[in-house]
């Protein structure tokens, strides 16, 4: 089950007395428990009735007895177990078995949520799948795409902001939101909006500020530097290495950034040569959608020949520099000059 269902289950009054989170969005699970929380246990008794338990070294009998224990204050206590490890882990807990069958049970003085932290929710073992079975779950996993719209509109007018269709595509595909095994989540986006909203002086946020932001100041420069390349302008080229050589050693860095634009405009040739979207392109090759548009616009500027030509030279460069046979600012200042078509 989904975010989607979750929503459902609580409005409809269905949810199981023992839960189990689990998933790819530690965001939507923080934010489920704390609709759990509102639910059950007045703020005045919180201290009292809301109980957090640190999986990793709890065992079955201590979570039992917790959800045993009725409140003098509550309707019913919630008791929080982050990261039980049977669930992920193989690992001996004597009342596994025990646990498993209370939590498909009801139980009158307690609602017990099981969280699978997302940088465990790969590993669910055996038992933790039963339990899934057993229990009230729901995976967590990424918003579509006109949840994650509404979830960014919404904070963008809750700042008191705008944000046209084109700019909220726009840094949807900037985020990186989408990519394969990204690890760019919601917890990163609702701080990157908060900075966005901070940052914007009028009402209507630009797809300039978006790219201001969220676009860190290697990649700028890398941006830049194909850019100036792509229009065979060598003196803006060495112009823009030379303010990267002066910015707190950022050569190595760049280097290795441009390496992989570089890689990204030969697979767009490559891909584009057997009718591909560029949408389908940047999702075949795993890579952030609005980095594929820029590396897919610049590739049209050269040919695969000198693409793969530029690509040895900049591996023979990284080779070089690491046996301490090339200064790396002065490789980064050669690169900015004969990488131009």
């Amino acid at each position: 089950m989904a975010y989607r269902d979750f929503v459902n289950d609580r409005r409809k009054g269905v949810l199981r007395d023992v839960l189990l989170f689990y998933g790819a969005e530690d965001y939507l699970m923080n934010w489920a428990v704390e609709r759990i929380i509102e639910d059950n246990v007045g703020e005045d008794s919180r201290d009292l009735d809301v109980r957090y338990m640190d999986g990793e070294s709890v065992n079955a009998y201590d979570i039992m007895a917790e959800a045993r224990a009725y409140s003098m204050f509550s309707s019913r206590r919630v008791v929080i177990v982050r990261n039980y490890l049977p669930l992920f882990r193989k690992t001996a807990d004597p009342g596994m078995d025990e646990l498993m069958d209370f939590a498909g049970g009801s139980i009158d003085s307690a609602v017990i949520v099981f969280c699978v932290e997302s940088r465990f929710s790969g590993d669910i073992t055996s038992y933790g799948k039963k339990m899934i079975k057993a229990c009230g779950s729901y995976e967590f996993a990424r918003l579509e795409r006109a949840d994650l719209k509404a979830f960014i509109t919404k904070r963008v007018h809750n700042a008191s902001k705008m944000i046209a269709r084109r700019e909220l595509e726009h840094m949807i595909d900037v985020t990186g939101y989408y990519n394969r095994n990204s690890a760019y989540d919601l917890s990163q986006l609702d701080r990157d909006i908060a900075k966005i909203t901070g940052a914007c002086a009028g009402d209507d946020i630009s797809s300039e500020l978006i790219e201001d932001i969220l676009i860190g100041d290697s990649d700028r420069f890398v941006f830049n530097l194909v850019d100036a390349l792509m229009s065979g302008n060598r003196d803006r080229s060495l112009a823009i290495a030379e303010a990267i050589i002066r910015d707190d050693d950022g050569s190595m860095a760049v280097l290795a950034l441009l390496t992989k634009q570089f890689e990204i405009m030969y697979d767009a040739l490559e891909l584009s040569e057997k009718g591909h979207s560029i949408a389908s392109m940047a999702k075949k090759t795993g890579v952030n959608e609005f980095r594929f548009k820029r590396a897919y616009s610049a590739a049209g500027r050269y040919s695969r020949s000198r693409i793969r030509n530029i690509l040895t030279d900049l591996y023979n460069t990284d080779r070089d520099i690491k046996r301490g046979d090339m200064d790396k600012d002065t490789a980064l200042e050669l690169m900015a000059v004969s990488a131009c078509p």
